[in-house]
């Protein structure tokens, strides 16, 4: 700094006789605009995680972006934590879980940073002002894809050349592999809103007769939770084509969860950069993203239903429970104790 200041002087007293030299205005020598500091890591690969270019243009600011492993995402903050200058951490991951209880120690130790978690996958998280979360809607997601289900089973009813076959009602074989009682229930709801003549079955016994010779032809089954591959190929026996919900899906199903939009992530990005903008707390979400669909498998009329369900479905899907609750007393009471739902 000496050496710096030295080399200012003389260039002063060169400059002497060409026009007067005072001391420098310090003043003038501050920053003007005070830029926040920001932390973002990227856990693994997760197909929403923007770019340090993409993040630079979404707010006036300083931004590290690190690719880190789960297992020391903590250890990094808490390393850059450490030298006092950051505003906000962003993190950005497919399951919040996998973070959330040291997000909540590191928010209550620096209550002047500001902490988002931006995930597939929400996880309960500290109601502190300085934590937002940023995720989809599970309820959503099992809301919408119930509804496209009964959109799919329509189809196929109405393009049967022989209708007797379904006994006058489209048929869905349902197997619950872990969803919680709350998705189940959105599923439902939205499998009857969209079809009311849906007829739903349980997955039959090893060994018993096969569907067919009880006159059912099942285009579909559903899967609340997660499925490993073998039991799906098994499942697959059973109805030729097959949706999931209640996780991140399996391999082959036609209708699945998808992912956050990048939109979103920025969006949180927005908020951790801005005091004014700011807002904690958990704020789920559901776009054209949020549902992945195999178009070689999903009949037309389906990928077209779900352009316009996205607008409506978060909505309807927050009174799932109550829409439920409405089903006629012989199928809601089927599916309750079925499925173990009550």
């Amino acid at each position: 700094m000496k050496r710096q200041w030295g080399i200012a002087m003389a260039t002063c007293a060169a400059a002497a006789g060409v026009a007067g030299c005072g001391a420098p205005d310090l003043a003038a020598l501050r920053p003007t605009v005070d830029k926040p500091a920001v932390l973002v890591e990227i856990l693994g690969s997760p197909p929403f995680a923007p770019s340090a270019s993409e993040l630079a243009t979404a707010g006036a600011t300083s931004v590290d972006v690190m690719h880190v492993p789960t297992s020391a995402w903590r250890s990094k903050a808490e390393a850059v934590l450490s030298k006092g200058h950051l505003t906000g951490v962003m993190l950005v991951c497919d399951d919040a879980s996998a973070v959330a209880s040291g997000v909540d120690e590191l928010a209550s130790a620096n209550p002047s940073v500001r902490f988002a978690v931006v995930s597939d996958d929400p996880a309960p998280l500290s109601t502190s002002d300085n934590v937002a979360e940023i995720a989809q809607d599970p309820v959503g997601i099992a809301y919408s894809i119930g509804a496209l289900c009964g959109e799919w089973m329509t189809a196929v009813t109405s393009a049967s050349t022989n209708a007797s076959v379904y006994g006058g009602a489209p048929t869905l074989v349902y197997v619950p592999r872990g969803a919680n009682a709350t998705e189940q229930k959105a599923f439902f709801a939205g499998l009857y809103q969209a079809n009311a003549e849906v007829r739903v079955m349980a997955l039959p016994e090893a060994g018993s007769q096969n569907l067919a010779s009880y006159g059912y032809a099942v285009e579909l089954g559903a899967i609340g939770g997660s499925a490993p591959p073998a039991e799906m190929q098994m499942l697959r026996g059973v109805a030729p084509n097959w949706v999931c919900f209640g996780s991140a899906g399996a391999s082959g199903c036609a209708i699945a969860p998808g992912h956050l939009a990048q939109s979103e992530v920025l969006r949180a990005f927005r908020w951790l950069v801005s005091s004014s903008s700011w807002q904690p707390g958990e704020h789920l979400v559901l776009d054209l993203s949020s549902i992945a669909l195999d178009d070689k498998q999903v009949p037309a009329s389906v990928l077209t239903a779900w352009a316009g369900l996205q607008v409506r479905a978060e909505a309807q899907s927050q009174q799932a429970n109550a829409l439920f609750a409405a089903l006629p007393d012989t199928v809601r009471s089927y599916l309750e104790n079925t499925f173990h739902l009550s």
